[in-house]
């Protein structure tokens, strides 16, 4: 024994231990995910500047003002496996949200204040010309994307972590596990868990909210109409997550993201008229 035990008893002495009597378990939780990173060539894939499409690409408007453009998507160029059949095997899909960040996702009538458009044909692409309306500083710098393959962790909120009752050390390094995903570069991503800055029930909280329901405060959950709706949640996943960015000049409230959900049921449909959006910053 120790001359520290023998002194102060070994009661007394803190056993600290590693992540890796749980990693296993850890690991097993992982989803799949796209990255989105910055790329060193041009393309159609990009996070701001302006849009690049074809005669059906209309700019949407939100209560008399055309939407910011934040990011397109061409889905040729997303690494091919098993997950990402989730998404259309080609076309592009592109990502619009209020200029002015009026909206956070959590009041139905947010409603039309965000834009997902998709078009399955890319012939006769062209560049955008900006709308009247859209100011100049909500259109952001351009920044060639792409794409690779990740397996990402779940939330440290999430139950099936939460139940590890993981200490201190356990808890920093699961912090590290999962950040290091992204190496110290904005958390984009399509698909897989979100790295939500608050509350990590944004799947209930678009269920709800696109039902009718307000979240802003405890309103919408305590409502009787919540209890019927809450299993829809399952159907609902991350779509994108885009991170505050310096590169593009995008900033979401204080160093915060947009979380874009959508329905399984409608993403199998190519329907992506009724995704919804969640603003989360710190």
């Amino acid at each position: 024994m120790r001359l520290f035990d023998k002194i102060f008893g070994t009661k007394n002495v803190v056993q600290v231990k590693n992540l890796s009597e749980h990693r296993q378990f850890i690991d097993s939780l992982r989803e799949p995910a796209i990255r989105i990173e910055k790329g060193n060539k041009s393309g159609l894939s990009k996070i701001g500047g302006l849009p690049i499409g074809n005669v059906s690409l209309r700019w949407p408007i939100w209560k008399g003002k055309p939407l910011a453009f934040l990011c397109q998507v061409d889905l040729d160029a997303i690494p091919k496996s098993e997950f990402s059949t989730l998404l259309p095997s080609e076309g592009i899909l592109y990502f619009f949200y209020d200029q002015e960040q009026s909206t956070w996702g959590f009041d139905p009538k947010d409603r039309g204040s965000w834009n997902v458009i998709y078009i399955s044909k890319k012939n006769e692409l062209k560049p955008i010309n900006a709308p009247a309306g859209l100011g100049k500083e909500y259109i952001y710098k351009e920044k060639n994307i792409k794409f690779s393959k990740i397996l990402i962790y779940p939330d440290w909120q999430d139950d099936r972590i939460d139940k590890l009752n993981l200490n201190d050390s356990q808890s920093d390094e699961y912090f590290e596990l999962r950040s290091s995903i992204f190496q110290n570069q904005p958390a984009h991503q399509l698909l897989g868990y979100p790295s939500p800055v608050q509350g990590n029930d944004m799947d209930l909280e678009s269920q709800l909210v696109s039902n009718g329901l307000y979240c802003g405060d405890a309103t919408g959950y305590r409502d009787p109409k919540a209890k019927e709706l809450e299993s829809g949640r399952n159907d609902w996943i991350l779509l994108l997550q885009l991170d505050s960015d310096d590169d593009a000049g995008m900033m979401w409230g204080d160093v915060g993201m947009l979380y874009f959900w959508i329905r399984k049921s409608d993403l199998k449909k190519n329907d992506f008229s009724n995704v919804w959006m969640i603003l989360q910053c710190s």
